[in-house]
Parts: structure tokens; sequence; C-alpha cells
């Protein structure tokens, strides 16, 4: 060993780890600011590699004997790391699979007769209730370039009238009973657009055949 071997300082364990940790998150925020339409879920969902980074650190620093101390404040270090990947991986999760409304470049548009909207990233969820009556036909348009769209079209008694995984198309739905109906959809990762709109029945409601009973 040599003199300048021998008075090297150790270093302390996650050093390394958190030195990646922090160099990915400012350049990515740095990506964020100059390409605003950059989406950042790709660095939550790369929160694993943390524990990765971790443990390559961890098992290269004992194999040969490695100079790297392990005390209280390593151990720390560590606990940080670990805690931080679990709850970038919990935001990651959320950003997934939760109900939210995550979208841009997007326009929106709905009252008592028509929902639609036109975006260029759409990753949650949204839902607008019509109030439609007997003999109407609820008529729409989707249009899906990238990712999918699901549209689930329900009364108000929780009877599904229309449900696909994904849609596309031209859809239409024929109201049976007078009520309000809601549309929900789920985008997810998707670019496109879509249009709902009642169409109003041809005959006078008392012209049309009595509803069926239960």
């Amino acid at each position: 060993m040599t003199a300048s071997e021998a008075v090297r300082p150790q270093r302390r364990v996650g050093t390394f780890t958190l030195g990646i940790v922090l160099v990915a998150a400012g350049c990515g925020m740095l990506v964020s600011l100059l390409w605003p339409s950059f989406e950042l879920g790709w660095l939550l969902n790369a929160s694993p590699l943390i524990l990765v980074a971790l443990g390559v650190e961890t098992l290269l620093s004992a194999r040969g004997g490695g100079r790297v101390r392990y005390d209280w404040v390593g151990m720390f270090l560590c606990f940080l790391l670990v805690g931080a990947a679990m709850v970038f991986y919990t935001a990651a999760w959320a950003y997934e699979n939760g109900e939210f409304f995550n979208a841009y470049n997007c326009s929106r548009y709905a009252d008592e007769t028509s929902f639609r909207m036109d975006y260029d990233f759409f990753n949650g969820f949204d839902s607008h209730t019509l109030r439609l009556n007997r003999g109407d036909v609820l008529e729409g348009r989707i249009d899906t370039y990238d990712g999918w769209l699901e549209v689930e079209i329900s009364d108000e008694d929780g009877e599904t009238l229309l449900d696909g995984s994904p849609l596309n198309g031209d859809q239409s739905v024929d109201i049976t009973r007078t009520g309000d109906y809601t549309i929900l959809v789920h985008g997810r990762k998707t670019s496109g657009e879509f249009a709902f709109a009642r169409v109003p029945a041809a005959l006078p409601e008392e012209a049309l055949p009595a509803e069926a009973e239960a």
C-alpha cells in the first residue's frame, strides 16, 4: 500500500448513489423548463433504479475490502435514499393508476346537450352528465391518434349503455327513457379528440311508443 492510499479518506456508503440521484433530478428539472411538453412521469417510473444503484454501490464496496465507511451518517444516507425511492414509487403508481385529470394543449366544452374535448395529451379521467329524453339519440365521434381512450355511458340507475376499451370512430346510443346519462372517459396517455351530442327525437315524446314495463 502506498502512502497516498493510506491517507486517502474513506467514502461513506450511499454518497455515490446520492450524487447520481441529484444529477438525474437536476437534469430532469432543466429539461422540463426548456421543453414544457416533456413528460416527467418517466422520472418517477425510474425511481426503483435508486435502490438498484444503492445495492450495486454496496456490493462493489464490499468486494475486495473497498474503502467505504459504514457509520451512522452512512446508514442515515441509505435510509434517506430508500425512503425517497419508496415515496417516488408511490407517486409513480398514483400517476399511472390514480383517478385524476392530467392534460395539456387541451380544450374542453360541456353543456346540457354536448360534451367534447380536443387534446394533445390526456391521461386520467373526466366525466359529464347530460339530461336526455326518451327517443333521443346520443351520437359521438372518437378520433384517437396515440394511446387509447375508454368511454362508458351509463344511465342514472348505473346501467351501462356503452362500454369500450378502447373505442374509436363513430358511436351511437339510442335513449329509451328520459333521465340523466353520464359519459365517463378514461384517457391513457392519448392524443386525439372526441365529441358526444344529443340529437333530439324526431317525434314528440308523447307520440313515441310507451316504455316497456319491468
